[in-house]
């Protein structure tokens, strides 16, 4: 059974690039484009996994991580924030809502992302 990856990204690109490289790797992917869309999709793909970027429409991925967090069922779903918009604040806050995992983007090649998936997993 392979495991289900939730990104929630609104850039079209990377979101199809990680999707991609993951897929490769044998995982099952869905992508949402807003926070919002990525909150529902919590609930009906069940994912094992959720790569959330912190810039996005609608609700912030720093909103959207605290949401998971509220729900008890998901207090051990593995988060992995995923942005390259890290300021001292920034990071603190992530870590307090309960980030599993805190990776910049931009120093992150989608294999390196597979790798860190597959750790959490």
């Amino acid at each position: 059974m392979s495991k289900r990856v939730l990104i929630i990204e609104d850039n079209n690109v990377l979101a199809t690039v990680y999707a991609t490289t993951l897929r490769q790797a044998g995982f099952q992917v869905s992508v949402a484009r807003d926070g919002q869309m990525g909150l529902d999709q919590v609930g009906t793909f069940a994912p094992d996994v959720i790569v959330l970027d912190l810039m996005l429409p609608k609700v912030t991925g720093v909103d959207v991580l605290r949401r998971i967090r509220a729900d008890e069922s998901n207090a051990s779903l593995p988060v992995i924030v995923f942005s390259n918009s890290y300021t001292s604040e920034r990071t603190d806050e992530v870590w307090e809502a309960g980030a599993t995992q805190v990776v910049v983007k931009a120093s992150c090649p989608p294999k390196h992302l597979v790798e860190i998936v597959s750790s959490v997993a």
